[in-house]
């Protein structure tokens, strides 16, 4: 898996990233080959760069599946954007047309319930409150089935997912979207959104206890530094602290106009190492061994050599299933295929970059991609 500028690619080339147009609905699906046409439109819609399986036109391996199917996200997104946009014209906010799809993503997390998590999709930025609320949405139910919560509990978690930003409706998009630095009193108005939050729940006669704390306390911290009331861990619903952790590792991995988007691994990173006394520990390493933090296809340096990961288990996504195609130096006459988990001889130490992976290709002649040909629907 190589990011590639949008003018690099070419017809034949295999997307590994779900793109969505201005609207939030699905411009091209994560496997899709690229033709002609889809790549002036990517241009079009001003994506500057794209994860693509391999630049070999010619590699068929497949994606592995979603938790949340195609169908059942549009829907979602379809739900949300009226919600909103009864709220932009009529000052109205109807939460029950959000249920049917609520119950949809429920069922889908459950029914994918052994499939890892490998969001990592490019969106333009108009619609990102609303896209960006539907994706926390599902990684919240993602980790509440994890905790195998009550269905009336995974429920609140998911509809209060969906709805935690919806503050950010009241505060100028120019303060959302701006690409330096906030003012003081910017950042002031940005740190009110939980408030606004939950006074238009309120206005749209929901008093649900969950929703209400999901909506004020997703940023609360666990140490009490938190916004807007600073309150200590034992005061956080349960269920705050899990969308927490989905905002956040969303927000990371989601291309910002004032941030790149960081791979899974950085926001690993991030989230378990930089992030003392934000996040609830536990929740946090539970969502992580379901999150596959080095997603397949991705290109590693390992003590041993080059490799590309095949796939990821539950419980173990520190520790991928790898093909090493290199030794130090050359290239391997046949790749040792190995798991991690199994091999303690063997680590990661790095990710290459984009550029990095690209030169070695063209260095050793070999697209490592090929050899996943035979990995489909993997996980």
């Amino acid at each position: 898996m190589i990011i590639l500028p949008t003018a690099k690619l070419r017809p034949g080339m295999t997307t590994c990233q779900n793109i969505f147009d201005n609207s939030g609905l699905f411009l091209l699906r994560r496997g899709t080959k690229l033709t002609d046409f889809y790549i002036t439109k990517l241009k079009l819609l001003g994506v500057k760069e794209i994860a693509v399986a391999s630049t070999d036109t010619h590699n068929n391996f497949s994606m592995p599946n979603e938790a949340v199917s195609e169908s059942t996200r549009a829907a979602a997104i379809k739900s949300l954007t009226t919600a909103f946009s009864d709220l932009d014209k009529r000052g109205i906010f109807i939460i029950e047309n959000l249920h049917r799809s609520v119950v949809a993503i429920i069922q889908d997390v459950i029914h994918n319930k052994h499939v890892l998590v490998q969001m990592n999709d490019i969106r333009t930025y108009d619609n990102y409150t609303l896209v960006h609320s539907i994706d926390v949405s599902i990684l919240a139910a993602i980790i509440g089935s994890l905790h195998s919560l009550s269905y009336e509990m995974l429920h609140d978690l998911t509809l209060g997912a969906m709805l935690h930003d919806l503050g950010k409706t009241a505060i100028p998009i120019e303060i959302l979207n701006k690409t330096s630095p906030l003012s003081n009193d910017e950042f002031s108005i940005i740190r009110k959104h939980p408030i606004f939050s939950v006074h238009k729940l309120h206005d749209a006669g929901c008093f649900n206890s969950n929703i209400i704390d999901i909506a004020e306390q997703h940023h609360e911290k666990i140490d009490g530094s938190g916004y807007p009331r600073g309150l200590p861990d034992k005061r956080i619903n349960f269920l705050a602290k899990i969308v927490a952790i989905a905002d956040v590792y969303d927000a990371l991995t989601s291309l910002r106009p004032y941030k790149k988007a960081y791979k899974p691994h950085i926001a690993f990173d991030i989230m378990m190492h930089h992030s003392p006394g934000q996040f609830d520990i536990n929740i946090l390493r539970t969502f992580f061994d379901n999150v596959a933090i080095y997603p397949n296809g991705t290109i590693i340096k390992t003590n041993l050599g080059s490799a590309i990961v095949k796939s990821s288990s539950f419980g173990k996504t520190l520790f991928p299933i790898i093909y090493i195609f290199t030794d130090k130096y050359n290239r391997l006459h046949k790749p040792i295929l190995t798991d991690l988990s199994l091999n303690p001889v063997c680590f990661i130490e790095n990710v290459y970059d984009d550029y990095e992976a690209i030169n070695l290709i063209n260095a050793i002649q070999f697209d490592p991609s090929s050899l996943l040909e035979d990995s489909a629907n993997n996980t």
